[in-house]
């Protein structure tokens, strides 16, 4: 039961980091965001990235799991799955974030500002993009943080006991001559 709270507090702790990142991920830019968008959104992609690397480091590790003694616990690969399906959900969002970078640096194309004919349309199209994006990521984040909670609160289906099953010793090869003893 002690792996199960700990796993749980796991998927739990993640959940809590994801929903902490959608929640900073601007809510809209029609209004206009000032010059630190791109600090902003610098800071969301490297929090993503970081906790990319999590996931992958995680899947790693388990995937060294010696595999004598029936390797990792279900639990634990319980726990991989889940952190795997929640990091497709953090690549995706942070795919939309990088997207947002190029609408970032449209905005602050200061080559356009001499060319004002087009330029308003530019801006707007460039907002409602970051807007898009910016929504698709904070939804992305928020529903693998919910997955994340669900299955921390499911329990585990306990594995099957091997020690109900009989076991039968290892038979030598058909192909192996019988040994005998050089007693007399």
């Amino acid at each position: 039961m002690h792996h199960s709270l700990d796993d749980s507090a796991a998927l739990l702790s993640i959940a809590d980091e994801l929903h902490g990142a959608a929640a900073e991920i601007p809510i809209s830019t029609a209004t206009g965001y000032g010059i630190g968008l791109a600090e902003d959104l610098e800071d969301q992609i490297r929090r993503l990235g970081l906790l990319l690397a999590s996931f992958a480091s995680t899947m790693a590790v388990h995937s060294r799991a010696p595999r004598a003694h029936g390797g990792p616990s279900a639990r634990a690969h319980r726990r991989v799955v889940v952190e795997a399906h929640a990091a497709g959900a953090v690549g995706t969002a942070l795919a939309d974030l990088a997207e947002a970078m190029v609408q970032v640096a449209i905005l602050q194309d200061r080559s356009s500002v001499y060319r004002p004919a087009g330029r308003a349309d530019t801006v707007r199209s460039a907002h409602a993009t970051l807007d898009r994006l910016f929504n698709s990521a904070r939804r992305r984040l928020h529903h693998a943080a919910r997955q994340l909670h669900h299955s921390a609160d499911r329990p585990v289906a306990p594995a099957t006991s091997s020690a109900a099953e009989p076991r039968v010793p290892p038979r030598p090869p058909p192909s192996a001559p019988a040994r005998r003893s050089n007693n007399r």
